[in-house]
Formats: C-alpha cells, sequence, structure tokens
C-alpha cells in the first residue's frame, strides 16, 4: 500500500498549486501511504474496559510485494503462544492465519471470523488490515480538530456492502502528516454509529509518525479496548522465515 508515493505526491501538489482541493480518495490513500514501508519489531499491550490484558510481540516485514506481519501473544497464559500471521497484497486477495495451541495446528482464518474479535477486545480482525482504497466511495463530510492537528472528515461507503462488515466509515485525517487520528465504524443494521477508533498519542520514531496508543470504543456496548506500543524499532533485520505458516507451529 506504498507503491507510487513520489509520483503520486508531485501529482497532488501540482492540483493543488493549481487551486484544485485533493480529492477524498486521494487524502485517504496518501494516509495509507504514509504507513512506514520498512521492516519493524514492536512490543505491544491490548488491553480492555473489561479488565484483561494482553502482550503481544509483532515483526512486520514487505514480501514479494505483501506487507506481511507476525503477531505472537506472550501473556497471560490462557492465550499465550496464540500466533497470527497476516498477508496484506496489493493485487491479490489478503490471507489470514492462526495458530492456536488447543488445536495446535495452522488455520487460515475465514471471511466470518475476520469479523470477531481480536483476543476478545473491541478490535475485529478485519480492523487490523489495511483496507483496499479502490473498494470504497468518498466524499468530504467535514473538518476537525484533534490533537492539535488540523483534519478533513472523509466518508468512505463500500461499492460492495455485502461482503463489509459496516455500512460506512468516517476518518479523521490530518492534512499535513496524513495520520488517520480518529475512525467512526456504523453498523449495517440501522447504519448507526457502532465503534469509534481514536488514536490518543503519535510519536515521530526513526523518522516515522507512529500511534503508539489506539483506543477503540463500542459506543454501543459501552466497552472499550486500548493497543499500547511499549516498544517499537525500525529499519531492523527479520528473515523471511519468520513469516511462514512453518513459524506458527513452532
Amino acid at each position: 500500500m506504498n507503491f507510487s508515493r513520489v509520483c503520486g505526491t508531485l501529482l497532488l501538489l501540482a492540483a493543488t498549486a493549481y487551486g484544485q482541493e485533493e480529492s477524498p480518495r486521494d487524502l485517504i490513500k496518501r494516509a495509507l501511504d504514509s504507513v512506514p514501508n520498512t521492516t519493524a519489531q514492536a512490543s505491544v499491550e491490548l488491553s480492555s474496559s473489561r479488565g484483561w490484558t494482553r502482550t503481544l510481540e509483532i515483526s512486520g516485514k514487505r514480501i514479494d510485494g505483501a506487507m506481511v506481519s507476525y503477531v505472537e501473544v506472550t501473556a497471560p497464559q490462557d492465550v499465550k503462544d496464540t500466533r497470527f500471521l497476516f498477508f496484506e497484497r496489493v493485487n491479490a486477495p489478503d490471507e489470514q492465519y492462526i495458530y492456536t495451541p488447543l488445536r495446535a495446528k495452522a488455520m487460515k482464518i475465514a471471511d466470518a471470523t475476520r469479523k470477531q474479535p481480536f483476543l476478545g477486545s473491541d478490535f475485529y480482525v478485519s480492523d487490523l488490515v489495511a483496507p483496499e482504497v479502490d473498494a470504497y466511495d468518498y466524499k468530504y463530510v467535514g473538518e476537525d480538530e484533534l490533537l492539535g492537528r488540523k483534519c478533513k472528515m472523509v466518508e468512505a461507503t463500500p461499492k460492495l456492502p455485502e461482503n463489509e462488515l459496516y455500512s460506512k466509515s468516517i476518518a479523521c485525517v490530518d492534512t499535513t502528516d496524513f495520520i488517520v487520528l480518529r475512525t467512526q465504524l456504523f453498523d449495517k443494521k440501522k447504519g448507526a454509529l457502532l465503534k469509534v477508533a481514536t488514536l490518543e498519542k503519535v510519536e515521530k520514531i526513526d523518522g516515522f509518525w507512529t500511534p503508539m496508543v489506539q483506543k477503540m470504543e463500542n459506543v454501543q456496548d459501552k466497552t472499550s479496548s486500548t493497543l499500547n506500543i511499549k516498544k517499537i524499532a525500525y529499519n531492523v533485520e527479520l528473515p523471511d522465515d519468520i513469516f511462514s505458516r512453518a513459524r506458527l507451529l513452532r
């Protein structure tokens, strides 16, 4: 999702110079393209308003054009050694795999499972992978200011709603550094607000803006979960065999 960044930026700057407003689709694409296109390793804490906490180790790398992420749960004991493998591809379907100690085998995550809570949290599996830009129609629906940053609000409506979990989303995008600071997600049953993902803390690490604390609130169930990056490093050496199904079974 980071291809053609330089060419795209030059074209967008040229359009702005002639007084043309950047399209909402292009703003969303710039936000997706701003994600670091390099290797990364992070220690993450996932906590819930229900009173539990999980610790995770996450590694990411681009392999053969796909962004691949390996996630391993390190605590508590009841979910320890649960592992995930995510493949995010540009011109091919995404794939996700899970290994659970109880079943002792790696399984491909079905579409129905992508719409279920990730490790019991308010984040769904589908919330953790980048969307396909051209699967949605976009429009501007307002402006806001979050974390002292001026934002434009972009509404995204799926072109094939039967394939999606949400009826629509509204992203609040910082127009300077292209960070998505808040996303409102609406249910399919009534089109009512279901969840709100808010970036509560962002830091520049090794030259990359990094979402250090992100909260997902389910406004209908009145529950919330928080992803807190405790430590992260970019441009680290990561062998390709980390990102394999064999690694899930180790």
